[in-house]
């Protein structure tokens, strides 16, 4: 470790035990803030209950049951240790009125501490080798002691739990019907204002905030009776409130603890039945869920002070208007809203809305921030499920499609930012947003009866979190940030399944998910800080429009519109660090979804879908190691992997159809951009991005019967984007190493039939970048500027493929499109004496793409295929390529070799170019009548399946008519094939 540090972080650590013994000592005195709770401990629980319009239905008359409004709570034992707190001071007074008196010489020695330590920091920054080096301001000198014995510190819960239970009816052996509107609002809102300015062990604040409402209304049930209900009930439930504090010029002060918890519960609008019964529900039902606030704090010029540990979570958790039946019959209809949000924002920093503010500039583990931010949702609506009987969702009284309807929020946190200047340990930030809405919804399934849920409509929104900010400048370990944000989903919807019976499931989708944000920092003449790890994850996960059918009917119909963000790059600037702003970072982009399938077995079933998805990742990234030293680097390995399967049907003994239409966007990282002028190990890059798509859709397969598989597809994913960085008049700085991967899996327009009917169609266009243009530089450098590039494909893509059998039929229509580009040319400039400059780029790809591979028994395969796709590595072809057709590779040729160089065609020497070109041997000087003639290799005894048993002896047979040529070297090629041994090489 470096001198000037060593001697930091022995001036921080004197000065703030100095600050601790003196400050623990003077706030003995301390005066109280009236804008604060009276009390340091403010916990608070209340449990409203509401029971309205409930009715039970027993042979030969209804019970409505009767009424309760209540409230259970904990003021009761709370208030009395809150009002117990007053006597407890002033009884504490004869103590801390002399410790008070003996308190000041401290504080001043204290501040005497902190002066001393802000000249031996600046004078040991400026033991390093940079320009224009900050000088830190004198410390701040300690607030002036008050006499709160508890010193400030606050503990704070405030627990909401409305309980509603209305416009339930369930009928047993009876008839039960009820009607109820209700509405029920309840909330909190406690501020927490405190402060350990200038104190030790002072001003800290864990304040809980929890809200979680329960509704039970709106819910039907029937067993040998009927229950029936309709209205709507209304919820909220809110404990708000905002946190300040400070430790400014403290010890262990002004941290604050903060979770917030938003976790609604909604079990409405559902009808369930069991033997002989019904139930009808047609209700709507809402409920909300709010807590907590901004968080503001300040940790300058302190020790321990000032950190932040906020945890918001937002968790709607919810069962409504679904239709379950058994042996009997079951409908809902109506609308379900959560709503459940956590945390708020203040104007901060920039005049941005911020969740979180603090500071540790110029402190010691001070300002700094931890913060997991969660934005869930679980749900199940809308659906219905019927053995031996008859569910309906969505249909209306009179099934004609009136439709349902769901919608919901979850929220948490938002932006958040802190300071690290000047500091050692401080303004670091651990961010970790996650958006995950899990939901089923528009599903019908029967089982020996019909499950029908049809005309589902739902609107889901998920944000978690939000960008970061720090500043790290003349600090040690200081405005580091570490982020993992995932915004992703998982859902099931608009679809249906019959076994022995029917299901029908049809629906709609918009979706919106987001986790994190931008993040920035900085660390201009520091050492270890300014440094970002980044790992956003979107990954839309969704399985609709499927249908299956096993001795029964089924239908899936769905729409679905996505969009899911997780984080959004960063940027990172020093100059004159040393081991800062550097930027590491893997932003992974990989939808995943099944929709638009058909299944069936002995019967019938449809399964349609449209899709449109657009999953991000990441962002552009900027880093700025200039004049530093292992300074402004980045690793990123952004991936993008849209994975997909549509438009598919399959048939045993019945009729099975997919169709589907998807649009789908992955994004994975982008533009790349720092610099190492002037510095050492500085400015360089490794970029690794996975540009990748797998898909398969049009394809239809059947055995006795009929199967039809349509897709259309548009799909892009792009992972990375362009590098550009600077080396210029450093060491080891500047240099790029990248190797671009992009594998491509794709299988459109397919067809299998074996005793039926099979039609497969797919419209493949497919768009896949990964990684982009490179440009650097090492002028004047050594080491520097150095670009090594690797870009490589595979691809394996199959349109058209057909097989039939045993009377069978298979048609099938491919078109394709696909658009690939792997790397793109590199630039740099330097001087190669010095190592410098040197560009060294060598892609490998691969690609087999095939087209009408007819495979028939006794049966008929037809396709038709179209293609207009490229792939390009470096900006040329792959080197190898299979033919589109394989009638078109006989068996005695090698698949194309395009680009490559076998070793015997590379010039022995350097000199090889300046060969004349007329004294080559012409082609015509040996006798074509010499050459073996096609007889002598038997078409019976190609090599199709044994290897070359079948062909012994044609080949050394081929070799040895080399006898008949004059093979001696003349001119300047003389004595070149001395030491050749021909027949040799010819035997093996």
């Amino acid at each position: 470790m470096q001198t000037w540090a060593k001697r930091g972080i022995q001036t921080a650590l004197v000065t703030g035990g100095l600050l601790m013994l003196g400050t623990g000592i003077a706030s003995a005195d301390e005066k109280v803030d009236p804008d604060t709770p009276a009390g340091p401990l403010d916990v608070e629980a209340s449990f409203p209950v509401e029971i309205d319009d409930n009715a039970v239905g027993i042979p030969g008359q209804q019970v409505d049951l009767p009424s309760h409004h209540n409230e259970i709570s904990t003021k009761p034992v709370t208030d009395p240790i809150d009002m117990a707190a007053p006597p407890a001071r002033e009884a504490m007074a004869p103590i801390t009125d002399p410790v008070a008196s003996a308190a000041a010489p401290v504080h001043g020695a204290a501040t005497i501490a902190g002066d001393a330590g802000s000249r031996i920091g600046s004078a040991a920054r400026a033991l390093v080798p940079v320009q224009h080096a900050a000088v830190d301001p004198p410390a701040a000198r300690p607030a002036e002691p008050t006499s709160d014995p508890l010193l400030g510190n606050k503990v704070t819960g405030d627990v909401m739990m409305p309980i509603q239970i209305t416009g339930n009816a369930f009928g047993a052996l009876g008839d039960a019907e009820t009607r109820s509107v209700e509405e029920q609002n309840h909330g909190h809102h406690t501020d927490v204002t405190t402060s350990g300015a200038g104190s030790a062990f002072a001003g800290n604040v864990v304040a809980l905030d929890w809200s979680a409402p329960v509704q039970i209304s709106g819910n039907a049930g029937g067993v040998l009776g009927n229950g029936a209900t309709s209205g709507s009930a209304t919820q909220s439930a809110a404990t708000t409130g905002d946190v300040e504090t400070a430790g400014k010029n403290g010890a262990l002060s002004g941290n604050a603890l903060t979770p917030q918890f938003s976790t609604p519960v909604q079990l409405s609008g559902n009808a369930v039945s069991g033997p002989l019964g019904h139930a009808t529900s047609d209700f709507a039902a809402e409920s909300v869920a709010e807590s907590g606030g901004y968080v503001l704090s300040d940790g300058e010029q302190g020790a321990g002070a000032g950190n932040v540990a906020a945890a918001p979570l937002s968790l709607p958790l919810r069962a409504a208007g679904n239709g379950i039946t058994g042996i009997g019959g079951a409908e809902a209809n109506g609308t379900a809203t959560a709503v459940a949000e956590s945390g708020g924002t203040k104007p901060g920093r920039y005049d941005i809305p911020s969740y979180v503010s603090t500071s540790g500039k110029h402190g010691l583990a001070s300002g700094n921030v931890a913060q997991p931010q969660g934005a869930l949702l679980g749900s199940v609506t809308g659906s219905a499920a019927a053995v031996a009987g008859n569910a309906f969702t969505g249909t209306g009284a009179a099934r004609q499609g009136s439709g349902i309807t769901s919608s919901a929020e979850s929220s948490t946190g938002g932006f958040s930012n802190t300071s690290g200047h000047g500091g050692t340990g401080s303004g670091n930030i651990a961010d970790a947003p996650f958006a995950l809405p899990v939901e089923t919804f528009g599903v019908g399934g029967g089982v020996f009866g019909s499950g029908i849920a049809e005309n589902h409509g739902n609107n889901t929104a998920a944000h978690a979190g939000g960008g970061t900010v720090s500043h790290g400048d003349d600090s040690l370990l200081s405005a580091n940030t570490a982020s993992g944000q995932a915004a992703s989903t998982l859902d099931a919807f608009g679809s249906g399944a019959g076994v022995f019976g029917t299901g029908r499931g049809s629906a709609k989708e918009q979706q919106s998910v987001v986790a994190g944000g931008h993040s920035d920092t900085s660390g201009n003449n520091s050492a270890l800080s300014g440094n970002v790890g980044q790992v956003p994850l979107s990954a839309p996960a969704a399985l609709f429009g499927l249908s299956g059918s096993a001795v029964g009917k089924s239908s899936g119909i769905a729409e679905e519109t996505t969009a899911a963000k997780a984080g959004g790059g960063g940027n990172t600037h020093d100059d004159f660090g040393v081991v800062a702003s550097n930027f590491v970072g893997a932003p992974v982009s990989a939808p995943a979804q099944v929709f638009g399938v058909g299944t069936s077995a002995v019967g019938k079933s449809f399964g349609a879908a449209d899709s449109d998805t657009i999953s991000e990742a990441g962002g552009d990234v900027y880093a700025n190691g200039k004049k530093g030293a292992a300074s402004g680097n980045a690793g990123l390995v952004p991936v993008s992997l849209p994975t997909q399967v549509h438009g598919v049907a399959g048939n045993w003994v019945g009729y099975a159809a997919g169709v589907s239409d998807n649009a789908t966007r992955s994004a994975a990282g982008g533009n790349t951009r720092t610099t190492g002028e002037g510095g050492a190990l500085a400015g360089n890059t490794a970029d690794v991005p996975f540009g990748s798509s797998a898909g398969a859709g049009g394809i239809a397969a059947n055995w006795v019967g009929t199967a039809a598989g349509t897709a259309n597809n548009d799909m892009s994913s792009k992972a990375g984007g362009n590098t550009g960085t600077r080396g210029d008049r450093g060491a080891l700085a500047g240099n790029v190493v990248s190797a671009e991967t992009m594998p491509i899996a794709a299988a459109y327009g397919g067809a299998a039939s074996l005793t039926g009917i099979a039609h497969g169609r797919g419209d493949n266009a497919t768009d896949i970048i990964s990684g982009g243009r490179t440009a650097t530089s090492g002028s004047g450098g050594v080491l520097s500027g150095d670009i090594f590039d690797t870009p490589a494909s595979v691809a394996a893509e199959a349109f058209g493929a057909t097989a039939a059998a045993a009377g069978g039929e298979a048609r099938a229509v491919a078109k394709n499109n696909t658009t690939a580009t792997a790397s793109r040319p590199t630039t740099t400039k330097g001087n190669r004496h010095e190592l410098s400059g040197v560009d060294g780029q060598q892609p490998v790809a691969a690609m087999a793409r095939t087209y009408r591979l007819p495979i028939t028994v006794l049966g008929r395969s037809m396709s038709y295929t179209g293609d207009r796709g490229k792939v390009l590595v470096a900006d040329k072809e792959p080197q190898i390529q299979l033919p589109k057709y394989i009638a078109e590779l006989p068996v005695d040729e090698l698949p194309s070799l395009f680009g490559a160089v076998a070793p015997f065609e590379r010039p022995a020497r350097h000199a090889a170019p300046e060969l004349p070109t007329e004294i080559l041997p012409k082609i015509y000087t040996r006798p074509v009548e010499m050459l073996p003639g096609r007889s002598h290799l038997p078409r019976s005894a190609a090599p199709l399946r044994g290897g070359r048993s079948h062909v012994t002896g044609v080949l050394p047979a081929t070799a040895r008519t080399l006898a008949h040529y004059d093979t001696a070297a003349h001119g300047r090629f003389q004595g070149v094939l001395d030491g050749l041994e021909l027949d040799e090489v010819a035997g093996r």
